[in-house]
């Protein structure tokens, strides 16, 4: 099941990088041979308006074939024909759309949970299955009183708690109309190191205007954007050792481990992981989209590329990047077994 929904997953980011790069260049009337998702052979193949639309053997990568990208092509309105703008836009394009994707992601999240706040009122909200006194506490339940210290807010509350030595402590509590005198049993917790009760507080849920909505929302994605760019950083300054990095095999069990936690934590790793290949496909590596805009930059401010060069510069780098993907993937079967 995990190896179906990092297909899945993988699929969905990948078709919107392709399709970027797909309809910009249709827009700029560049042709297009193919649209394909996935690589190696072909499993799928139909045809339509001189491009063939095809789903390929291997569920990993995709791409565009752009006519007129190689040096010597004759091709009437090929990539190399285009103004320098228009190709960095085509270029552009697969990046952006990687981004517009966790965007939206994350927009339609945060507009669908609204903002979460925390009530302060010593009621409780949720009576955890694992707490001693779950059978004693109902949600609702407003604490008066814990070891005869009157209780006003939810801190009162931790604060109280946290200060016992036993496994009991005694509480007045608020049931509809009744008072009820307590004897609660506690956990003790071994990560925090004191006891607690076992129960959490009521939390209060407040929807965003559209508005709202869109400005938590960038603010949202800035930190993920951040967050990957030092991910980036640690990577390359050594911090993060070459075996701790996956690629799409490690992904099945990383998806594995964190599909346990439901769809919506799914959903939040596709928006994370499309901002992470965005990024990765701005490097200014050759054969990435970052390094081809690159060149494309030097010629926009008038400095003059050798085309023959470039083509190398690029076939060399695509070599280095299929020897990486190799090492990834072997480091993660190592790992996956």
């Amino acid at each position: 099941m995990s190896i179906l929904i990092t297909v899945f997953i993988l699929g969905i980011i990948i078709f919107i990088h392709e399709l970027g790069h797909f309809l910009t260049a249709k827009y700029f009337k560049m042709p297009v041979s193919e649209f394909a998702i996935g690589m190696g052979p072909r499993l799928f193949s139909i045809e339509k308006g001189g491009t063939a639309y095809s789903i390929r053997a291997i569920p990993i990568g995709g791409f565009v074939n752009i006519e007129g990208m190689e040096v010597d092509s004759k091709v009437e309105d090929g990539f190399n024909t285009k103004s320098p703008l228009q190709r960095f836009i085509v270029l552009f394009a697969g990046v952006f759309m990687n981004f517009i994707l966790a965007f939206v992601i994350v927009f339609t999240m945060i507009m669908a949970a609204g903002n979460v706040e925390q009530s302060e009122e010593p009621v409780v909200g949720k009576v955890l299955a694992t707490s001693a006194s779950y059978q004693l506490l109902k949600e609702g339940d407003r604490f008066l009183e814990l070891k005869g210290q009157q209780v006003q807010s939810w801190s009162d509350i931790s604060l109280i708690v946290g200060e016992n030595t036993s496994e009991k402590v005694s509480a007045k509590i608020k049931r509809g109309e009744d008072i009820l005198d307590l004897n609660l049993n506690l956990s003790y917790d071994e990560t925090r190191k004191f006891y607690v009760i076992g129960i959490l507080p009521v939390y209060e849920v407040e929807k965003y205007t559209f508005f709202k909505g869109l400005s938590v929302s960038f603010e949202t994605f800035i930190k993920l954007f951040s967050q990957t760019i030092e991910g980036i950083k640690m990577i390359f300054s050594g911090k993060v050792k070459a075996e701790e990095i996956s690629g799409p095999v490690g992904m099945i069990k990383i998806v594995g481990q964190i599909s346990k936690g439901g769809v919506m934590v799914l959903i939040w790793l596709t928006a994370l992981l499309s901002v992470n290949i965005g990024i990765f496909n701005l490097l200014p590596f050759p054969a990435l989209d970052g390094g081809r805009i690159i060149f494309v930059l030097l010629e926009i401010f008038g400095v003059k590329v050798n085309k023959k060069l470039e083509e190398k510069f690029h076939a060399i780098g695509m070599l280095l990047l299929i020897f990486l993907i190799i090492l990834i993937t072997f480091n993660d079967l190592r790992k996956f077994f």
